[in-house]
């Protein structure tokens, strides 16, 4: 993608930026610890999330660095293009690193990312999200300003990225999700959506451990971890949707249709993405299956219109994820009785 339209700031110095490289730099291999420490069933689960994650990793670091918008085009070129999104993910939280280096505010983020990777929609706010848990985990005050001159469609959307982070890096202690609650409260609810979604890398292969640790929560925002949960595996498993009913019955079935709303939304930004590629592999699934998918797609986009329709702005996300869980159909699959 071209430049055009956009001129990046005065850089900083060339000894500002290796110095500053170097501090951000977030290299795969440290990584490999926590991901020894992740319950996965087999070899391609373990692939699977260490591909997902270098991918991040690899997009984030070639947002950091880039001189032009095209470098980071260039680089995310050699991954698969099923892993793709996630690179660009990792390339929202490079923003931070490349705004300092560039001298820019994070009043551009929306404007470069619609240049960078317009397609990327949700992904974007999450991988902010990362860069601000990292840079403001001491004063997230400060994350309050920022995401508050965002979208009013996503604003809340960093924080799951904030919540996805803290579970990722520090599944199963309680600190972690306590902190959530020095935010407001729909982004308190937010933030245990991205750490539900957390739990779906982490136990992949044992969700039992999953609901053990959602239920040690408290019930108010177990259906918001149930959703993430839900995000989780559609994002990540698209060439597996096929597989939804049998993950469904092991989700406590108070909260399956908070897995389906996440489900819902893991699909819809799936298909944004990579329409062809959505297509593609939903495509040959088993008819009723696919009109389900289908169906919770249209779920999210008339819940979409209904509430842009009333003037909702202050709650937005929160607002769609609770209309689209009123819109589903009933179930996804024939889960296993």
């Amino acid at each position: 993608m071209a430049t055009t339209g956009y001129r990046a700031g005065q850089p900083r110095s060339a000894l500002t930026r290796r110095v500053v490289l170097a501090l951000v730099s977030q290299e795969p291999a440290r990584f490999e610890p926590l991901l020894d420490s992740f319950t996965l069933a087999d070899r391609w689960q373990r692939e699977r999330v260490r591909t997902v994650l270098h991918s991040f990793l690899r997009g984030y670091h070639a947002a950091a660095r880039a001189r032009e918008f095209d470098d980071i085009h260039a680089d995310l070129a050699g991954l698969d293009r099923y892993y793709r999104p996630f690179g660009y993910e990792g390339a929202a939280m490079g923003f931070g690193p490349w705004a300092y280096l560039r001298r820019r505010s994070y009043r551009d983020f929306e404007e470069v990312m619609a240049a960078v990777s317009p397609h990327i929609v949700y992904q974007n706010y999450v991988g902010l999200g990362w860069w601000l848990a990292i840079r403001n985990r001491i004063r997230p005050s400060r994350t309050e300003r920022i995401v508050e001159g965002l979208d009013p469609h996503y604003r809340l959307l960093p924080y799951e990225g904030w919540g996805f982070r803290a579970g990722f890096l520090n599944t199963g202690r309680p600190a972690v999700t306590r902190a959530f609650h020095r935010f407001g409260e729909d982004a308190m609810h937010v933030c245990h959506q991205g750490y539900g979604r957390s739990l779906w890398f982490v136990c992949m292969g044992d969700l039992g451990r999953a609901r053990t640790l959602v239920e040690s929560l408290p019930p108010g925002v177990r259906g918001d971890c149930y959703s993430g949960i839900g995000l989780g595996f559609a994002y990540s498993w698209l060439d597996r949707a096929g597989r939804v009913a049998g993950v469904l019955a092991q989700i406590p079935p108070t909260y399956r249709s908070d897995f389906l709303q996440g489900a819902a939304f893991g699909w819809e930004a799936r298909q944004l993405a990579d329409r062809p590629m959505f297509d593609e592999l939903v495509g040959p699934l088993d008819p009723a299956l696919r009109g389900q998918i289908e169906d919770s797609l249209t779920a999210v986009a008339d819940a979409r219109r209904e509430l842009d329709a009333r003037g909702e702005h202050r709650r937005f996300y929160q607002a769609w994820r609770e209309e689209t869980r009123a819109r589903l159909p009933a179930r996804i699959g024939d889960p296993p009785r």
